[in-house]
């Protein structure tokens, strides 16, 4: 029996102006609605390509949630172990779409979301990775809280243990790193992703994610040229 691709992550609700206009020029007016998040694209992607996959996270009850959920069933994902709370929030954000010389500009709203308010003991894993062969994890997600840091450990642990392969994403953000006061961003990511990676099979990152959250750096690269040492 083919086994389900699960992915682990915070999904949010993402607020943008329309085209390349900048929120002063859209506001007071209308923002574009979508949804977005890393693990979330990872298991619709494979769902398009004919895998089966599995979204897990944790939202409120409520119609934001319910279209959220609707728009992956409809893409072929499976949203049936998605954990819902009476209480609570979905996370914000808004992006900017950068502009010849001017850059993207993302604004989060996702403080106390209700991933980051669940501790690993609010969660069902056996249930969330049952039939499931693959678990995929970022280093978003542990980013968010120090609750939503120790459940991403739990559930790879819980993973690895079963048999389960696991890969991680790296995705450094060094605007979510900021739980834990007086730790530096970097130097809380490194503390936190070297005791979940010992559970990844696959490790997925590049040079600026190897020098940011392991102190790394590849000699003879530089990210600002577009020169890699290989």
């Amino acid at each position: 029996m083919e086994k389900f691709i699960a992915g682990f992550g915070e999904v949010m609700l993402r607020l943008a102006p329309a085209g390349k206009t900048r929120f002063a020029q859209a506001l007071p007016g209308t923002l574009e609605a979508t949804y977005g998040g890393g693990e979330a694209n990872v298991c619709a992607s494979l769902a398009i390509l004919g895998a089966k996959s599995r979204y897990l996270t944790a939202l409120p009850e409520n119609p934001v949630s319910g279209a959220f959920a609707t728009q992956l069933r409809g893409l072929g994902v499976d949203v049936d172990r998605i954990r819902y709370t009476k209480k609570g929030r979905m996370g914000v954000y808004y992006a900017e779409h950068g502009a010849a010389q001017r850059g993207s500009n993302v604004v989060y709203d996702r403080e106390h979301s209700v991933i980051s308010e669940s501790a690993p003991e609010d969660y069902d894993f056996a249930a969330m990775l049952e039939n499931v062969g693959h678990l995929h994890i970022s280093g978003i997600t542990p980013a968010l809280s120090e609750k939503a840091f120790r459940s991403t450990l739990a559930i790879a642990k819980f993973a690895s243990e079963h048999g389960i392969r696991i890969s991680c994403d790296l995705n450094f953000r060094k605007k979510l790193w900021n739980w834990e006061p007086g730790t530096a961003p970097k130097e809380l990511a490194k503390k936190c992703m070297e005791q979940i990676v010992v559970f990844a099979d696959i490790i997925i990152g590049n040079e600026e994610d190897a020098s940011d959250v392991f102190g790394i750096v590849s000699e003879g690269t530089s990210v600002e040229s577009g020169k890699i040492n290989i």
